[in-house]
């Protein structure tokens, strides 16, 4: 006989039992009550065969294993107790023994399947003997059903294997350990993370994966599970076979036995995400408190050169990069001309110019010129950006942020850290919003400078392009046009130009065929009124805090003049007209003096301008509450006759003195002056 499966071993009394059976199946024989009873009292089926496998004797047992009655069998081949796909096989396992008499197999705890008499498989174990009696041979085999156990065992193969699969789908690591440090259990992850095999881990100790610098605090953590029965969470890293490092959080708990710990089993998290997480949590509050500073400086910087120092200066101080430089495209375009920096920002001037070897692969600078937005370099190792402290390299990552105000570049703004990973989209959202910021304020600034400074700035402009309302007008009507006043009203502008001797229909029929310009309405004396939108020329140079102070459309060709504060930067300027207007040059450039009217002055100068009746009739009208318009105090009527004058003779003092009021306020005397400077 062979058995089917060969599961571990069962108790050695029933071995014992079935050397009892020898005596027993003789007492029978020679009719001994006792044994008789015993036999068929018996749990355990007792199945007596020939050795030509037929059954002899069978015990009451046999029914309840497999259904038979004990004379059912009797003379019936024994593999009938067989299922048939392994009747084969045993019965050429009896044969082979019969023939040879050696044993193939162990004869105690034989397992396989029996076969019920309604067919279904029964799990049974055999343990077999052989006799002899009146010269003939015999085998007794003493059959147990281990249904139960089999279940039981099954049931436990299952729930391992279920908490095998799950410890095996578990990201993090899942492990187990003695007292001694041996590991006794550990899932897949285990070994994908760090890189050991299953025999290698087994030969580990748990500190092997740990740094040597960490090894006194894990190993304290260790002792008081091992002592205290506390579960321990401990943050360090794990090191791989490779030697890589990964940020780790342990937690380990008592591993108990019969109420004595006799080890530790824990879980090991990757938290490389939570610690990037928390980094870029501790970088944006640095950065907030940096903008917060950088607010306070802007409020009280003056000027753009207060500004961009200041800006530089807080960005490192505070903490939150360790390098910060601010500047314009310089000549060639891909590099900065610095105006100010702090930290490493003058080392960043170099590498944010390099270029891809190859050369098609603009700069960082470029890029961010180009695009309006914030550009990353990451892991940049060339030059000054590798960090050599404590003796070991770390590359840099930085950005270039465009400092713009509606949609107009008022420089660039370089930043960098050394902190890995280098920025998030969150610190790049943050950087972008810090741009805004900035270039409006330096957008202000040079407005307020340009109001009030005594040295300017002033450049010329020649344009030929196409896209210039006033040009294409002037190149169609085939005439001259001088800007006298420019007014903005949100995305619309307003143009006065005068014109001689042109008629006004060629005026407008020209302006029809301009899709900017959506109105025309001729003025008196020669004068038109243009309405645009999108703007043109002049709106770009008031955007970049420059005033128009005279412009001519001729033929086809425009001459723009315009004051910048003095510290301007003029080709940030030019380069932001040319980017609008690509057929537009800078003509000349000029640093010149103007003198600013004092409020007296002005006050002096309007006095001699009036007669005597109409600087009374202006000043009647003032100060009597004329012009509280909705609640007046006084009407024409009353203040005609305290000047003792008819109304209508008022209205006609008062209109012209208004007229010259407002043409000493609006008309510059400098802007054909400034045309006239142009052309030397």
């Amino acid at each position: 006989m062979s058995k089917d499966v060969e599961p571990p071993r069962g108790e050695w009394g029933d071995a014992a039992a079935a050397n009892a059976v020898d005596e027993s199946f003789v007492d029978v024989i020679g009719g001994t009550v006792l044994s008789e009873l015993l036999v068929a009292s018996a749990a355990d089926c007792f199945i007596v065969v020939d050795e030509a496998g037929r059954v002899v004797f069978t015990n009451p047992a046999v029914q309840r294993i497999f259904g038979y009655g004990p004379e059912e069998l009797v003379d019936h081949p024994l593999f009938e107790l067989i299922p048939e796909r392994l009747r084969d096989a045993h019965r050429s396992g009896f044969e082979e023994y019969l023939r040879r008499g050696e044993r193939t197999f162990d004869w105690d705890d034989v397992r396989f399947r029996g076969r019920h008499r309604d067919g279904r498989e029964v799990p049974v174990a055999m343990w077999f003997r052989e006799f002899a009696h009146d010269g003939d041979r015999y085998f007794v085999g003493v059959v147990r059903d281990v249904s139960a156990e089999v279940q039981r065992r099954e049931e436990l193969a299952a729930e391992r294997a279920f908490v095998g699969s799950v410890f095996d789908a578990l990201p993090d690591i899942v492990y187990a350990f003695d007292r001694d440090g041996r590991f006794l259990r550990w899932n897949e992850q285990a070994g994908e993370v760090t890189g050991y095999t299953d025999e290698e881990i087994r030969g580990l100790d748990p500190l092997d994966v740990i740094p040597e610098e960490d090894h006194e605090r894990v190993a304290a953590s260790m002792q008081r599970v091992f002592t205290e029965g506390t579960v321990e969470t401990i943050e360090s890293r794990l090191v791989t076979k490779e030697g890589t490092e990964i940020p780790y959080e342990f937690t380990g708990a008592p591993l108990v036995e019969n109420g004595e710990i006799v080890g530790e089993t824990g879980v090991g998290r990757d938290v490389s995400e939570r610690k990037r997480y928390e980094e870029t949590l501790e970088r944006l509050d640095d950065l907030n408190t940096a903008i917060r500073s950088v607010d306070r400086a802007l409020v009280d910087a003056d000027t753009r050169e207060e500004i961009t120092r200041s800006v530089c200066t807080r960005l490192v101080e505070e903490g939150a990069y360790c390098g910060a430089v601010v500047g314009s495209l310089d000549g060639d375009g891909v590099g900065l001309d610095v105006d100010a920096w702090a930290g490493l920002g003058r080392e960043m001037v170099e590498v944010a110019a390099d270029r891809a070897e190859d050369g098609d692969v603009p700069s960082i600078v470029e890029r961010a010129a180009e695009s309006g937005s914030v550009q990353v370099s990451e892991n940049v190792t060339s030059g000054p950006m590798v960090d050599e402290t404590e003796g070991t390299e770390r590359s840099r990552t930085f950005a270039v942020v465009p400092l713009l105000a509606d949609d107009q570049r008022f420089g660039l703004l370089g930043v960098c850290t050394h902190r890995v990973p280098g920025l998030s989209d969150r610190e790049r959202a943050v950087l972008g919003e810090l741009g805004e910021v900035i270039g409006n304020a330096i957008q202000s600034a040079l407005t307020r400078q340009l109001l009030h400074s005594d040295a300017v700035v002033e450049i010329e402009l020649r344009s030929r392009d196409a896209d210039v309302p006033f040009v294409a007008v002037s190149e169609a009507a085939d005439c001259r046009l001088d800007l006298q006043r420019s007014l903005s009203f949100g995305d619309e502008q307003v143009f006065y130009f005068a014109s001689s001797g042109v008629p006004a229909d060629r005026i407008r029929d020209a302006a029809s065929s301009v899709p900017a310009i959506t109105a025309v309405d001729a003025l008196d004396d020669g004068r038109f009124e243009f309405r645009t939108c999108g703007g043109t020329i002049t709106s770009v140079l008031a955007e970049l805090g420059a005033r128009t102070t005279a412009g001519v459309a001729d033929h086809g060709e425009a001459r723009i003049v315009a004051e910048l504060p003095s510290d301007a930067a003029v080709r940030e300027v030019v380069d932001a007209v040319q980017e609008r207007y690509p057929d537009t040059d800078l003509a000349a450039r000029h640093e010149t003096e103007r003198s600013l009217q004092r409020p007296d002055e002005f006050r002096r100068t309007l006095a001699t301008d009036l007669t005597e009746k109409q600087q009374a009739a202006l000043e009647a009208a003032y100060f009597s509450g004329y012009f509280e318009w909705p609640a007046r105090t006084s009407d024409a009527g009353a203040v005609a006759e305290t000047l003792d004058i008819a109304p209508q003779t008022f209205h006609q003092h008062l209109r012209v003195a208004e007229r010259k009021l407002l043409s000493a306020l609006f008309e510059d005397a400098r802007r054909g002056d400034a045309l006239d400077r142009s052309r030397t």
